[in-house]
């Protein structure tokens, strides 16, 4: 499945909550698209300049 960065992003940033670690949003990002959790963890280091 092809899903566009900006969605992961987004979907990235609505898991926000107080606490949540960046492992748990990735995972619950790639569950909610049908990705991996390895995918999401790049496209947001990517967009965030750690890559």
């Amino acid at each position: 499945m092809i899903v566009a960065k900006h969605r992961i992003l987004q979907a990235y940033a609505i898991t926000y909550a107080p606490k949540k670690n960046n492992t748990a949003r990735y995972q619950e990002v790639a569950e909610k698209l049908g990705i991996d959790a390895e995918t999401v963890a790049a496209i947001v280091a990517e967009s965030m300049g750690e890559i």
